[in-house]
């Protein structure tokens, strides 16, 4: 009797232990999953912060090309070096962003003060470039990380992006 009961007992128990098992095991991919997105968004951030990478990103920043023309009118071999070096950092995260390979809140954490400076002086040269040279791809990332974090922002003018941890 005790030993058909406990069989019984086992014959319930084993499907819920499995299935408890499964739920668990699937939390932790989640999981790993997430951590592997920050973590490649963190190796890539970390060279935002190097000098070389700060001074092409303020070179960038203070730049006053209007134009693609007076870009080329005035702009030297440096200026054409910085822009490629901002570029393909913020091309890079834009690429992960619509990969979903990093997510909108971590990149709006810690890129939407940077990127609402560098894309405003940024975006007259692409525009220009991709018409003369007939390149419509050229920096689409870059630009798809600005529109991402001016949406999430609510579409904000003069780069102010409100944190719901901000004093009001």
């Amino acid at each position: 009797m005790f030993l058909d009961n406990l069989k019984q007992i086992l014959g319930v128990i084993s499907p819920l232990a499995v299935a408890i098992g499964v739920v668990i095991a699937l939390l932790q991919l989640r999981n790993q999953h997430r951590l592997r997105q920050i973590d490649t968004v963190m190796r890539l951030y970390s060279s935002f912060g190097q000098e070389p990478f700060v001074r092409h990103f303020h070179r960038v920043t203070k730049w006053d090309f209007d134009t693609y023309a007076a870009y080329l009118e005035k702009g030297t071999d440096e200026d054409y070096i910085s822009l490629t070096v901002v570029t393909v950092f913020f091309e890079g995260m834009g690429l992960l962003l619509k990969r979903k390979l990093a997510p909108i809140d971590l990149l709006d954490d810690l890129l939407s003060g940077p990127i609402l400076l560098a894309w405003p002086k940024a975006r007259p040269i692409w525009l220009g470039f991709r018409a003369h040279y007939g390149v419509p791809a050229a920096a689409e990332w870059f630009e798809y990380l600005h529109d991402a974090i001016v949406r999430r922002s609510g579409g904000l003018k003069g780069g102010l992006i409100p944190h719901a941890d901000s004093p009001a």
